[in-house]
């Protein structure tokens, strides 16, 4: 394992642990935000360590040091990490400086897209209850005042006038930022309507699109944290429901009109329809 040290714009540094073997290949996991990201991402990580990979998370790192996705997603220093034998998660953002890298044109990836109705009320609870908020860094505070602002902002307003703000225009322009490596043959493009409520199929999609193998045990002992459904809904828990279709019980009909409009870019390009 190596460290390496990577700087942005303005002389930020942040480490990260990387491998280096070139014998191994180079994976991306990426997805929409509240898409079941997060669960993505731990299952993908525990298989990786199975089949003697180094799972980095590149977007958890520069949040932690409070660093904002729009300061590293386009900074061509980010490419410094690509490496053999590392699987590279966390994206709830097209990481833009990698879409001229030949290792990551030509390495596997996964993308998991939602329903961009159920994200954005998944949204809304999360940024009002439950994601945290991280502490100030010694070199900056701007992800913990945004991540403030948020919560203000969503518990002051409530659900269906969250939903005219700003939000659905950025969920919008996220996934169709994502829209490109839709022609890519080395993906594979998960859904979360397929994925969320058949966790040993989505095990079984990751280990054949990347070649992996997974022991009974390992797709057993995943599944004991993965395979998660609570029994009644708990609006401040991380796991709050699960099941797909969630903007039809939240939302008013003027609103989910509202988002229809707004979305209908990016809903037809991943397949999404009015209800």
């Amino acid at each position: 394992m190596q460290r390496k040290d990577i700087v942005l714009a303005g002389g930020r540094s942040i480490a990260f642990d990387i491998a280096r073997n070139p014998d191994q290949g180079a994976f991306f996991v990426l997805a929409v935000r509240k898409s079941g990201s997060t669960i993505l991402n731990n299952i993908v990580r525990a298989l990786a360590q199975f089949n003697g990979l180094h799972f980095v998370d590149v977007a958890g790192t520069f949040f932690e040091h409070n660093v904002m996705v729009g300061d590293w997603r386009r900074s061509a220093a980010i490419n410094e990490l690509i490496a053999g034998g590392n699987v590279y998660g966390g994206f709830r953002n097209m990481p833009f400086a990698f879409a001229a890298n030949l290792q990551f044109r030509s390495s596997k990836k996964l993308l998991l897209v939602r329903d961009p109705r159920d994200a954005l009320v998944s949204e809304y609870f999360t940024n009002a209850f439950s994601h945290p908020i991280p502490p100030p860094s010694p070199e900056g505070d701007e992800v913990t005042r945004l991540m403030a602002r948020q919560r203000e902002q969503a518990l002051s307003l409530g659900i269906d006038a969250y939903m005219r703000t700003r939000k659905p225009n950025e969920m919008n322009e996220t996934m169709l930022d994502f829209a490109d490596l839709l022609d890519d043959p080395n993906l594979a493009l998960l859904r979360y309507e397929d994925v969320i409520l058949n966790k040993t199929g989505l095990i079984a999609t990751i280990c054949a699109h990347f070649g992996w193998t997974a022991h009974p045990d390992v797709v057993e002992n995943i599944l004991s944290w993965a395979d998660v459904v609570p029994e009644q809904e708990d609006p401040t828990a991380f796991i709050r429901k699960v099941i797909p279709g969630d903007h039809r019980v939240k939302l008013s009909a003027a609103t989910i009109a509202h988002l229809d409009m707004i979305l209908e870019p990016s809903m037809e390009r991943f397949g999404y329809h009015r209800a």
